[in-house]
């Protein structure tokens, strides 16, 4: 059974493991120069893979994952680390829309790939009931023969108005 100490630690272990994973990739040969079909393919099957999730297309997101997936949510409870924890993190949220979810286009594209891995940062509008709100990821693929598959996500809906620059100006007037 995990503790909330176990998770916690966890998600610092993995943060720290995703940040140096991907800062080596930034100074590797592959960090920059011309996008090349992989690195189309990868943003193609993010966007693919979300338009599913949002669709309620089971079979496709199943498709999409990788055996050792890891995500986490954007509420501090859903963390899941298999692909039956992910489903289930999926079949709530596909109640709780009922059919009525959308993202809109990828921004703030930030992609970063070399060999069989890639780290894939970008933000999209997310709509449901007609309210919408911009959702941040920060995901990890692999290749494998059938194609890209997700490793590991999360996500948040970032705030406005809250940044330590504002906070900071708020409290010196």
């Amino acid at each position: 059974m995990l503790t909330l100490r176990r998770v916690q630690r966890g998600a610092m272990n993995n943060g720290i493991v995703a940040a140096v994973v991907l800062a080596s990739w930034a100074i590797g040969p592959g960090a920059l120069g011309a996008a090349r079909p992989a690195k189309t393919a990868i943003v193609t099957t993010a966007r693919t893979m979300l338009d599913a999730y949002a669709a309620g297309d089971r079979a496709a997101v199943q498709a999409s994952l990788d055996r050792e997936i890891h995500v986490y949510g954007s509420d501090r409870q859903e963390v899941a680390s298999t692909p039956a924890g992910f489903m289930a993190l999926y079949d709530t949220d596909q109640r709780l829309w009922r059919g009525g979810a959308s993202f809109g286009p990828m921004q703030n594209v930030s992609l970063v790939s070399d060999g069989r891995l890639a780290g894939l940062f970008f933000d999209r509008e997310f709509t449901v009931g007609g309210r919408g709100t911009l959702v941040r990821f920060a995901t990890v693929w692999r290749r494998e023969k059938a194609g890209w598959k997700l490793v590991q996500s999360a996500n948040v809906a970032p705030t406005a108005g809250q940044s330590g620059a504002e906070l900071l100006g708020a409290t010196r007037k």
